[in-house]
């Protein structure tokens, strides 16, 4: 379970009743060696739950309730590149990983940093998040490489 942000958020925030650790900062690093992979298989990382993000889309479909804010999305980095924002809560989303940004046979980096509240202009206000399960696993592909 990882909690990033900082520690200020509102009740409304999407599942805040929920979080059940404090922030260990605004953003998260992992390395991490990955077996080769194979022709016919494409690396994603899986985040097997994410809560507490606050983004437009999140509150356009009823995921957070707070009222006069809302945040930019959480990214995702790979080896320092940004590969994806995560737009709403949920289980198992799946991020693709280029396959170009995977370093087999040496250490490999995640990160994900915390969106900010978009409507505070007077300091940096980060949107709190938890996830939990992040792994970074093969799918198949339909894609021949040769």
């Amino acid at each position: 379970l990882c909690h990033i942000g900082d520690n200020n958020y509102s009740k409304n925030s999407a599942n805040a009743s929920e979080f059940k650790i404090n922030s260990s900062g605004a953003s998260y690093s992992k390395s991490f060696k990955l077996p080769v992979i194979k022709n016919n298989e494409e690396p994603c990382i899986i985040i097997g739950s994410i809560i507490g993000i606050d983004t437009r889309m999140a509150q356009q479909i009823g995921q957070s309730h707070a009222v006069n804010a809302y945040a930019s999305p959480p990214e995702v980095y790979f080896n320092g590149n940004k590969i994806a924002e995560i737009q709403i809560n949920g289980d198992n989303q799946e991020i693709h990983i280029p396959r170009s940004l995977v370093r087999q046979g040496a250490e490999n980096n995640i990160t994900i940093k915390a969106g900010r509240n978009l409507m505070q202009r007077d300091y940096t206000d980060y949107d709190d998040i938890e996830f939990i399960n992040l792994y970074v696993d093969y799918k198949p592909t339909t894609i021949a490489r040769y």
